[in-house]
C-alpha cells in the first residue's frame, strides 16, 4: 500500500476534506487572508495561539453585544410601530374633533344669523311703536282739544236754549255730533293703546328670544373654543408622537447599522480565527524536525535505494542514531500506524485542515491509529533494521494529496542541510 492510498483511506481525512474545502471554493479570499494573517518571521511559536484566544474572546464579547443590539433593535421597532398606531388613533380622533368643530361653527353661524334677524325685527317693532306712539300723542292732543271745546260749549240746557240764537233741534244736533266725535277719538286712542301694548309684548318676546339666542351663542362659542383647544392639544400630541416615531426609526436604523458593522467585524474575526485554527499553517517555517540530524536527501531530488531503484523524493530523509526517539512536529491525531510496503513502519498524523505529516522507516511505533498526539511527543523509535533498504528516517508533509517541501516548513536549526 502506498502512502497516498493510506492517506486517502483515512476516515478523518474525509472529514478534514469537508471541513477545509471552502478555502478552495474561494481561493482568492483565502490567499488574501493568508497574506494578511500569516505570522511574521521571528515571531514566537505561541503567538498565534494567544492571538487566536484573543480573537475568540472578542468574538464572544461582540456576539453578546450584537445580541443586545438586536434586542434593542426589536424594542425600537416595536416602539416605532406603537407610536405609528398611536398616530393613527390620534388622527382618527382629530377627524372626529374637526367634524364636531365644523358642526359647532355651522350652529354658531345659524345662531348669529338668527340673532341678526331678531335684531332687525326688534328694530322694526321699535320703529313701529315709535310711530304709533307719535300718532297716539297727536290723537290724544286732538281729543283734549275737542273735549275742551265740548265743555266750553257746555251741555244743552235751559240757559243755552234761552240765550242761543239757534233752535233747540240744532243745539241737540251739535251736542250729538260732539259726543260722537269724542267717542270716535276715544276709540282711536284705545286702538293705539292696544296696538302699542301688542307691539310691546312682541318686543318683549323678541328681546327674550334674543337673550336666549345670546345664551346659545355663548354656550356654542365656549364649546367651539373647548373643541379648538382640544384640537390644538391633539395636534401638539400628534407632533410629539411623530417626533417619537422618527426618533425610534432613527434609533432602529442606527442600531441596525451598528449591528451590521459588528456582524461584519465578527465575520472577519471568524475568518481570521478559522485561519488561526490552522496552527500547522501558522507555524510554517518554525515547526520542529521529528529528529535532529543530517539531511540525506531533499524534496524533489532524484534518489536511488540500495536495490538500485530510482525515484523522485517527495519528502526528505534525516540521518539519526539508532534508538533516537521520533517526535510529532505538531498536535494532531494518528490516522495510520502500521507497515506500508516500500516504506516500512509508517505513521500518518492528521494536523487538521487537510495537513498531514508522514514518518516512515521507524523501528518501532509508539502510537496506534486514533491516538491524539501533541507537538514534541514521542511517536516512534529509529533502528537499524528499519533502514536496510534506504538510509535515514523518511519525513513527508502533504496538504490534501499534494506533497510539500518539508524544509520550507521545518525549523532548520536542528538539521544539517547539504
Amino acid at each position: 500500500m502506498e502512502i497516498s492510498q493510506a492517506v486517502n483511506t483515512c476516515s478523518s481525512f474525509n472529514r478534514a476534506f469537508c471541513q477545509g474545502i471552502r478555502f478552495f471554493l474561494y481561493p482568492s479570499a483565502f490567499s488574501f487572508l493568508l497574506l494578511g494573517l500569516l505570522p511574521v518571521q521571528g515571531a514566537k511559536a505561541t503567538d498565534w495561539k494567544a492571538e487566536k484566544q484573543s480573537i475568540e474572546q472578542k468574538i464572544e464579547s461582540q456576539s453578546i453585544t450584537i445580541n443586545q443590539l438586536q434586542q434593542g433593535l426589536k424594542i425600537q421597532q416595536e416602539q416605532a410601530l406603537e407610536t405609528i398606531a398611536q398616530e393613527r388613533d390620534l388622527l382618527a380622533e382629530l377627524e372626529v374633533i374637526d367634524a364636531r368643530l365644523q358642526e359647532k361653527l355651522a350652529k354658531l353661524r345659524t345662531l348669529e344669523d338668527s340673532m341678526a334677524s331678531q335684531q332687525v325685527l326688534i328694530s322694526t317693532k321699535e320703529q313701529e311703536i315709535k310711530a304709533i306712539q307719535i300718532e297716539k300723542q297727536k290723537a290724544q292732543t286732538h281729543l283734549q282739544k275737542r273735549i275742551t271745546a265740548y265743555y266750553k260749549t257746555g251741555r244743552v240746557g235751559i240757559i243755552n236754549v234761552a240765550f242761543s240764537a239757534d233752535t233747540l233741534p240744532k243745539l241737540l244736533n251739535i251736542h250729538d255730533s260732539f259726543s260722537t266725535l269724542i267717542q270716535y277719538d276715544q276709540n282711536i286712542l284705545q286702538r293705539y293703546r292696544q296696538t302699542i301694548e301688542g307691539l310691546e309684548q312682541t318686543k318683549k318676546a323678541l328681546t327674550l328670544e334674543t337673550t336666549l339666542l345670546n345664551t346659545f351663542v355663548k354656550q356654542t362659542s365656549e364649546e367651539k373654543e373647548g373643541i379648538e383647544q382640544s384640537r390644538q392639544e391633539k395636534n401638539e400630541l400628534l407632533a410629539q408622537i411623530r417626533t417619537q416615531t422618527k426618533l425610534h426609526e432613527q434609533a432602529a436604523q442606527e442600531i441596525e447599522k451598528a449591528a451590521g458593522n459588528l456582524s461584519a467585524q465578527v465575520a472577519t474575526m471568524k475568518q481570521k480565527n478559522e485561519l488561526l485554527s490552522q496552527g500547522f499553517l501558522m507555524n510554517k517555517g518554525k515547526l520542529p524536525a521529528p529528529v535532529s540530524g543530517k539531511t540525506l536527501s531533499l524534496y524533489g531530488q532524484p534518489i536511488k535505494n540500495r536495490m538500485g531503484v530510482e525515484n523522485i523524493s517527495t519528502g526528505i530523509a534525516i540521518e539519526a542514531p539508532d534508538g533516537t526517539k521520533v517526535k510529532a512536529i505538531f498536535d494532531g491525531t494518528i490516522n495510520y500506524a502500521g507497515y506500508l510496503r516500500g516504506y516500512g513502519n509508517t505513521i500518518i498524523i492528521d494536523h487538521g485542515f487537510r495537513y498531514y505529516t508522514i514518518i516512515s522507516r521507524a523501528e518501532n511505533l509508539l502510537k496506534k491509529e486514533g491516538d491524539a498526539v501533541t507537538a514534541g511527543e514521542d511517536i516512534a523509535v529509529m533502528g537499524e533494521t528499519a533502514t536496510l533498504m534506504e538510509e535515514g528516517l523518511y519525513f513527508e508533509i502533504r496538504h490534501d494529496t499534494e506533497t510539500l517541501d518539508p524544509l520550507l516548513w521545518l525549523d532548520k536549526n536542528k538539521l544539517s542541510v547539504p
